[in-house]
């Protein structure tokens, strides 16, 4: 067993700025010594600008390493228990990108949960990929997609036997789990390799308190975003390869995918929340999601206040950390308005939710706060107390792209006004963001469910990636 108390890269960093180095190498700001005097910039730049380092003597190289990146990657893999763990300087679509290319090649089948990150699209355009959409399962009060159903996955397997890799998303944004063991474990029989997007899962797996990591259940290669529920910058992430026979593939790639010169600040942010992570104690735990427990009970206890809770349809259980709420007579994307009035910042709001990311650690007084405010905020009284849904209605639980993007990306493209587009091939992914899942994928044809979703979440002030005011690009189809 390795040392887990060890921050290696962080301290060889630390050693270094104490030396007072003389800089004639990059970055720019030449450790953080040159910082333009506008604003609180050396203030804000400072420190982290000291140890903004690039490769030099000590320092080891994150493309070819061997010595303390090496040593804080090694920390990592053993605390989470893969064949090798690397780190991420972009972010889980950094992950994705090469979990893909590494897994699928060109004309592969390959069966994806239909609520997956963009980044997964991506993925698939860049490897030419066939995919086949297995649309989610729902929970009914927050309409929030969950995650496929094993019966769902056995219909696709059945239907398409050629499939290669099963892309799942566990757990979806809101911190909702399935029973992810048994979609790996069907796969594994059929001899599918699985690639999870895990990107909220970085703390699963490590106590009692928190799910289960799909990593645990033998998934092949799993992304973490560690920034999302960890101590680490943003776009600090980890992939993880649990199946060696994919590591040089997986190496390979992250060299054409990551930045040559990659963040120091953000990779030692990793080793830091490698270290946060090994060194929470059940004891701490305890204390952390207790007062969790109770501040969602006592948002539940306020009327006309409503906390998701794992007891409903369709969720096999919720990460601690995620909290849905709704309050009646406020959409959520008002309800986000009214808490950022009070100073209170939201992961997203959807039409019918706020999203709270909770930190993994005690934050008592917030949480006064926080109660104080939802409770002023539901006393209020409001005139539009008819809340919309914000799902979609399922009309096939397997879906294909009419047009496969090698296809797409020899057609004609055509501007067209969303209310004109039912029928008409989507030329590329259309995305509320957040979350950053696409409604409607590249290839597919818009139906009337889509364009009222989408003028759902338009007239809701949400925001939607792919179009630009009420135009969505489409593809010409030849007559």
């Amino acid at each position: 067993m390795r040392d887990q108390n060890r921050v290696p890269l962080l301290e060889a960093l630390t050693d270094w700025r104490k030396n007072n180095p003389i800089s004639y190498h990059v970055p720019g700001h030449k450790s953080g010594s040159v910082i333009p005097g506008i604003g609180h910039a050396e203030e804000l730049f400072k420190h982290v600008m000291s140890i903004d380092a690039t490769e030099l003597t000590g320092l080891d190289d994150l493309h070819d390493a061997y010595g303390v990146i090496k040593e804080a990657e090694e920390l990592a893999s053993e605390l989470y228990g893969t064949a090798q763990t690397r780190f991420l300087v972009g972010g889980s679509t950094a992950g994705n990108l090469a979990m893909m290319m590494a897994a699928c090649q060109e004309g592969d089948t390959v069966l994806v949960q239909k609520n997956c990150h963009k980044s997964i699209i991506n993925g698939l355009r860049l490897t030419k990929a066939k995919p086949v959409f297995i649309a989610p399962d729902t929970e009914n009060k927050s309409q929030v997609a969950t995650g496929v159903t094993i019966d769902r996955l056995r219909e696709a397997i059945e239907m398409y036997p050629e499939a290669k890799t099963l892309v799942l998303t566990y757990p979806n944004y809101y911190g909702m789990s399935i029973d992810i063991e048994k979609l790996i474990t069907l796969a594994h029989q059929h001899h599918i390799t699985v690639i999870v997007d895990e990107a909220h899962g970085a703390h699963f797996g490590k106590s009692r308190f928190f799910p289960n990591s799909s990593i645990e259940y033998g998934a092949d290669l799993v992304v973490h975003s560690a920034h999302k529920t960890l101590p680490a910058m943003t776009m600090g992430a980890y992939l993880h390869i649990v199946n060696e026979a994919y590591a040089l593939k997986v190496n390979d790639y992250l060299q054409m995918l990551q930045s040559s010169s990659p963040s120091y600040p953000i990779m030692a942010s990793l080793d830091l929340a490698r270290y946060y992570l090994s060194s929470l104690e059940d004891e701490k735990l305890d204390l952390i999601t207790s007062k969790i427990n109770h501040f969602k009970t006592e948002l539940g206890l306020i009327k006309g206040v409503s906390v998701i809770c794992k007891s409903n349809k369709g969720i096999i259980d919720i990460d601690p950390l995620k909290v849905t709420i709704q309050v009646k007579g406020l959409t959520g994307f008002q309800l986000a308005e009214e808490l950022e009035q009070e100073g209170i910042f939201p992961e997203l709001a959807d039409s019918l939710n706020v999203l709270l990311v909770l930190p993994l650690a005690s934050k008592q007084k917030e949480y006064e706060k926080t109660i104080r405010v939802f409770k002023e905020i539901a006393n209020k009284s409001y005139k539009n107390p008819v809340v919309s849904y914000n799902n979609i209605e399922i009309d096939e639980e397997l879906t294909s792209p009419a047009y496969s993007f090698q296809e797409l990306e020899k057609m004609n493209k055509r501007e067209k006004d969303i209310n004109d587009v039912v029928g008409l091939i989507c030329a590329k992914a259309i995305t509320p963001y957040p979350p950053g899942i696409p409604v409607v994928m590249p290839g597919e044809r818009f139906t009337g469910q889509h364009v009222m979703f989408l003028q759902s979440v338009l007239s809701e002030g949400g925001h939607v990636q792919g179009m630009v005011g009420n135009d969505i690009t489409t593809a010409v189809e030849e007559e």
